[in-house]
């Protein structure tokens, strides 16, 4: 679909109106772009590194990969998960765990740069411990 620009005033019910219009993936990319934009603006004074380890430390799931595993724990817990949807969930729990990893990485660096440790980066960055650890 092509876009062009135009100069345009709405109220913020109306943006969020046409936002509410965008098919999933184009809603991932602009809420990836809003969140990018905040943390320019809650930050703009912060070394280019730091912001980019912010990106990564801030980032979310995409929406279907953590819907479907959502789902597919819900199922374990209540005992209903095929042998199937146990394949899905080996790969997603994999994917899941990767994707946590490299937080952790980037929360690690970003400790290393401030020189504080992680769990002091984690409370100044309001980052709760998962209830498993």
């Amino acid at each position: 679909m092509p876009t062009v620009q135009a100069k345009v005033h709405l109220s913020f019910e109306e943006l969020l109106n046409i936002v509410k219009q965008l098919n999933s993936n184009d809603l991932e990319r602009f809420a990836s772009s809003v969140h990018h934009i905040q943390a320019q603006r809650k930050a703009p004074s912060i070394p280019r590194r730091e912001s980019e380890l912010l990106l990564k430390i801030n980032q979310k799931l995409p929406f279907e990969i953590q819907a479907a595993y959502d789902n597919l724990i819900a199922k374990r817990r209540a005992e209903t998960l095929n042998s199937n949807e146990y394949n899905v969930l080996l790969d997603l729990t994999e994917k899941v765990e990767q994707f946590e990893a490299k937080r952790i990485e980037a929360m690690t660096a970003l400790a290393g740069l401030r020189q504080i440790s992680l769990t002091e980066l984690m409370n100044e960055l309001g980052i709760k411990s998962p209830s498993y650890v």
